[in-house]
This record gives structure tokens, sequence and C-alpha cells, in this order.
């Protein structure tokens, strides 16, 4: 499975008080009409307990430049992932300063499998910024494109 190339994003949500998000790999595009993704969380994920109480997520494609994040929304305490991360609230979700791109999600359906869920969700809004190379993850490490 280290061989399959993957996009890292940071998956977010707004709980009662603030933003939450954690990094993941494991999502896709399910159809075009209506533009639908699909994102695997664990299902203890504390950021999936917020998204499907808020109804709404966004997805984040990290690019390069910015690949310290990927770790910090996966090792941080979830209380200290958005310290000093520059993000905006669009459609009711926390989009990411600086991403490739950004999409708002509202959840559709909820598919409990294994020890995941998988969190469907409908774009509401979608944004892709030209700046920079995507981060990628294979075979075990942080990387980028070939241009």
């Amino acid at each position: 499975m280290t061989r399959f190339a993957a996009s890292v994003t940071v998956v977010t949500a707004y709980d009662a008080h603030a933003p939450v998000g954690c990094t993941a790999t494991a999502l896709f595009s399910l159809t075009d009409q209506p533009p639908t993704m699909v994102v695997s969380l664990a299902s203890t994920s504390g950021t999936l307990r917020h998204i499907t109480s808020a109804g709404l997520f966004a997805v984040n494609v990290l690019p390069w430049r910015l690949r310290a994040l990927a770790d910090r929304f996966a090792r941080l305490p979830s209380g200290q992932r958005f310290q000093g991360v520059e993000h905006t609230a669009l459609f009711g979700a926390p989009l990411l300063t600086g991403a490739v791109a950004g999409l708002v999600c509202r959840v559709t359906r909820l598919v409990p499998l294994a020890d995941h869920t998988l969190v469907v969700g409908e774009v509401l809004h979608a944004q892709t910024e030209d700046h920079d190379d995507p981060l990628v993850h294979y075979a075990r490490r942080q990387t980028r494109p070939e241009t």
C-alpha cells in the first residue's frame, strides 16, 4: 500500500468554539454530478465527531512548502493544531491559507467500515491555487510530483 501515491490533505471542521482538523491521505472524488468527495477517517477520530456534529467539512490539499502542517495535524494534540495556522471560514468550514486546493463539503452519508468511517460529502465550494507543487505521500515519505 505504500506504493500508492496520495495527496496529503488536512480535513477540517468547526467544533462549537474553534477549528479542528487532522491529516488525511485516504480520500477521493466520487462523482462529478453532483461533485462529491469521500474521506476515510478513523472512527475514533475527534475530527470525525466534529464533522458529524457540524454536518460540514473542508478538504485542504497541502502544498510542498507547507509540508510541516502534515505532521502538525497528525501528531499535535487537537487543541494545538490550529495555533498560528492561517485559515478562513468559508461556507461554515475552515480553509487553510495557501492550500493548493480547498473544498467545503456538506455531509451526505457516513459509512462505517472496519475501524474507519467513510465520510461522503457534496461539494459546496471549491477553490484552487497554482502557486506551488502539491505535497504527496509515497513510500512512507513526503515528496512532490516531478515536473
